[in-house]
């Protein structure tokens, strides 16, 4: 269930500033390197790329937190987990999407997130090289800005049938990883469009109405708590493939809340 209002912290709506500034802040620093042909790119234990842009944005990150929010705890991709004592968690992934960051595409993220007892009460996710932001407060509503524009109310689709649908997902590779192959045929049978559109950029489609589901059957709990609660607030639904809200389930599926039980049904045979 979603946290009721006196279970949110009274500075949330000043936390959500703080991650807006700090996500375009690792976005500006991320694009310093976005496109440089003499980035240097490693690869970690896990065969996942990794790059000087990657590291130097999370560091920038919690630097920031730090001195702003010293006893909150935080949890990144590429430096790990700093333990806190305030019971709220920073979660951040500097560039999601890395694979797009180092062939020059543009459809990269910077994600922030605050987390609670295991559920996302803040979320940002920063679109640099587009110039897009979403982002969203539990009770506040998700919002969207292009560029210098104003920050107009982010909504999902009214789509209501999964056959209508665009849904965005990963490569077929991650659903081989993830053991789930089996579900990337009568996934893609069962919408009208089934593209290869994913990481949060996904998410930012769903939540501003674009397209109507994402299905992510690989991912950590930094690629999705920003999203859960963008596109929860957007007026969608976020869920594992059982059907729960647990961020660290390795998977996850985002909706505009219509077609989520059929896709539910669909990734629940996994």
């Amino acid at each position: 269930m979603p946290p009721s209002s006196a279970d949110l912290p009274g500075d949330l709506r000043e936390r959500m500033d703080f991650a807006i500034a700090a996500a375009r802040a690792a976005g500006d620093r991320t694009q310093a390197h976005f496109l440089k042909p003499s980035l240097e790119i490693e690869r970690k234990r896990d065969g996942t790329q990794v790059t000087i842009a990657d590291r130097e944005a999370e560091s920038l990150l919690r630097r920031t937190i730090v001195e702003r929010y010293p006893n909150d705890g935080i949890l990144g991709e590429e430096h790990g987990e700093t333990e806190g004592t305030s019971g709220m968690r920073w979660i951040l992934d500097p560039i999601d999407g890395t694979a797009s960051f180092v062939c020059g595409v543009p459809l990269y993220s910077n994600l922030v997130a605050l987390e609670k007892d295991g559920r996302a009460l803040v979320g940002v996710i920063h679109l640099p090289a587009l110039g897009e932001t979403v982002y969203a407060g539990r009770g506040m509503g998700a919002w969207h800005v292009v560029g210098e524009g104003p920050a107009r109310r982010a909504r999902v689709s009214n789509v209501a049938h999964l056959r209508d649908a665009v849904v965005c997902t990963t490569s077929l590779d991650y659903f081989v990883r993830a053991g789930v192959e089996e579900l990337f045929s009568p996934l893609q049978a069962s919408c009208a469009l089934f593209r290869g559109w994913s990481d949060a950029y996904a998410a930012v489609l769903v939540a501003t109405g674009r397209a109507d589901a994402l299905v992510e059957p690989k991912v950590a709990i930094w690629d999705v708590a920003a999203v859960q609660v963008v596109v929860e607030e957007a007026g969608g639904r976020y869920s594992d493939f059982r059907g729960g809200a647990d961020l660290n389930a390795g998977n996850g599926v985002a909706s505009n809340g219509h077609v989520h039980r059929d896709l539910e049904r669909l990734v629940g045979l996994a």
